[in-house]
């Protein structure tokens, strides 16, 4: 094989530069996001622009796509594939790049320091989200939901003006829309998501229906009203993306204790250790703060941090083992690859990680085991566990769909009747019957901050089952998935060695078939979760 001296002294040199301006760019995101201060954004707007100037270096990217030319060695092969598609993403209209970075660092920051008002009173999304849950009455139910909805008119303007300027900068770059070039940028195709989706779709839609019926009888006589009066605001989440509670049980009472000392000690017996992770996290409310939950690797060299507003509940013990999930990914990187190769194989890839150590929340066996309940008692507890899985997984799928399918359809169009687009999806994917012309679509921060990302949680959801189901009955040598325990050292050291250490070595579909022996497939999330 011929070597080529060159192109590993570039490799090497870009490795070093782009460190130190990843590192400056998170530790910036940190200090605003936990801030919420003016100054701290401004400042993360700065190093953000020097990283997109860094990757806009067109005598750079034509060195890239001559050495793609030339290379054959594997993971100098990886490392100009990954470089290749940075560059092409960053060769557009530098203006518009600087322009796009500061509305959406301007609404970001708008979206942090918004608080509700309900009553007369600022209330942050935790007690927002409390008397979405709690309250009976429908009228106090309505006004909570339409004050957070607020923050959608107040950001209107600047979305659609984002959405414009991506979609200008695509086609700059010879794209149709953002929305094609995002994915094509993140290894994704259309199509193939498409037909994932729509399969998808028509899979859960006996089971939807039957939950829907349920869920839609329970909150009629919770609220004593009629089926036909239930509106958005009596289903306990602001966009019915997170399943009420409806079964026996009130999953908040096992986690009425401290449920970091829950995820440190779950962590712990699966072999990784989060104390040094969470030592430099931000874990509870503050004024202005990001109101709900991310994990940042500052560096790819062991700074890994998650920003949380913990709350002794169930829904903060999932989050906070989804979060710690992220993490342990990002912190057991094999540090001896090259930088460009530390991190996960995909997006959706560490989403899997993420999503599923947060379904232990719902998993009666975590209970059992964490939360110190008798075992005469969950027997009990274990069949409405794991209905209210099954409600959580399939109401989160049918609202990814409504978002992708949204974003989708907004790139296509930034200038068609989005209130009536976003509530025509709401009927067809949620089976909400509701509309009105509000732009209450744009109350949905990831439009701004993390466009074209909803299709990853969905195909997470679907690799989560597929690792489970691996992990279960290839290294566990277990018979049951639903239910059991996979907080061991066995499970652990197979993630560690076969995903968290591999990096980003291979494309994601490489990866997954060589971690669990088949290609990503829907048909593990289908069988744990559809009738």
């Amino acid at each position: 094989m011929k070597d080529y001296p060159e192109i590993k002294r570039f490799l090497e040199k870009q490795d070093e530069e782009i460190i130190n301006l990843r590192k400056s760019s998170g530790k910036a995101y940190f200090d605003a996001i936990t801030s919420g201060e003016e100054g701290l954004y401004k400042d993360y707007e700065k190093k953000a622009l020097e990283e997109e100037k860094y990757f806009h270096n067109k005598e750079n990217f034509e060195k890239v796509k001559e050495f793609l030319k030339k290379v054959k060695e594997p993971l100098e092969k990886r490392q100009l594939t990954i470089l290749y598609l940075a560059y092409l993403g960053a060769q557009g209209n530098f203006e518009l790049t600087k322009r796009i970075l500061e509305i959406s660092t301007k609404v970001e920051q708008i979206f942090n320091n918004y608080r509700a008002k309900v009553g007369g009173k600022e209330i942050s999304d935790n007690e927002l989200k409390d008397i979405l849950k709690n309250e009976t009455d429908s009228k106090k139910l309505k006004e909570a939901w339409e004050a957070n909805k607020k923050q959608g008119a107040i950001v209107e303007k600047d979305v659609i003006l984002l959405v414009k300027l991506r979609n200008e900068l695509a086609k700059g770059l010879g794209y149709e829309n953002y929305f094609k070039m995002s994915l094509e940028l993140n290894e994704q195709d259309e199509e193939e998501i498409d037909k994932i989706f729509l399969t998808l779709n028509e899979r859960t839609e006996r089971t939807f229906e039957r939950l829907k019926k349920e869920l839609d009888e329970a909150i009629s006589k919770k609220c004593g009203i009629e089926i036909h009066e239930l509106k958005p605001w009596h289903y306990q989440d602001p966009f019915f993306q997170e399943a009420p509670e409806i079964y026996k049980f009130d999953f908040n009472d096992f986690y009425k204790e401290d449920i970091i000392k829950k995820a440190i000690a779950f962590y712990d017996n699966i072999g990784f250790d989060t104390r040094d992770i969470l030592e430099k996290s931000d874990l509870y409310e503050k004024p202005k703060k990001y109101q709900h939950a991310c994990c940042i690797d500052i560096d790819k060299q062991g700074d890994v941090r998650i920003v949380q507003n913990t709350k002794n509940n169930e829904k903060w013990m999932d989050t906070t083992l989804h979060e710690l999930g992220h993490a342990v990914y990002d912190k057991y990187y094999d540090k001896r690859l090259p930088f460009l190769l530390r991190g996960s194989a995909h997006i959706f890839v560490t989403e899997s990680i993420a999503l599923l150590f947060g379904r232990n929340s719902k998993n009666s066996t975590f209970i059992e085991r964490y939360c110190g309940i008798e075992k005469e008692k969950i027997k009990d507890i274990s069949e409405s566990a794991m209905k209210q899985l099954q409600m959580r997984q399939i109401i989160f799928l049918r609202w990814c769909q409504v978002m992708y399918n949204f974003e989708k359809e907004f790139y296509k169009n930034p200038e068609q009747n989005l209130n009536k687009l976003w509530w025509e999806l709401v009927k067809k994917f949620q089976k909400i019957d509701f509309s009105r012309d509000s732009p209450d679509w744009a109350s949905k921060i990831h439009l701004a901050s993390s466009p074209v990302y909803y299709q990853n949680y969905l195909l997470g959801e679907l690799l989560a089952s597929q690792l489970q189901n691996h992990i279960f009955k290839e290294i566990l040598k277990q018979k049951e998935v639903k239910n059991s325990d996979y907080s061991k050292k066995e499970a652990g050291e197979y993630l560690k060695k076969n995903i968290f250490e591999q990096g980003r070595k291979y494309s994601w579909n490489e990866l997954i078939e060589k971690a669990t022996g088949e290609k990503l497939t829907p048909k593990y999330f289908l069988e744990d979760f559809c009738d």
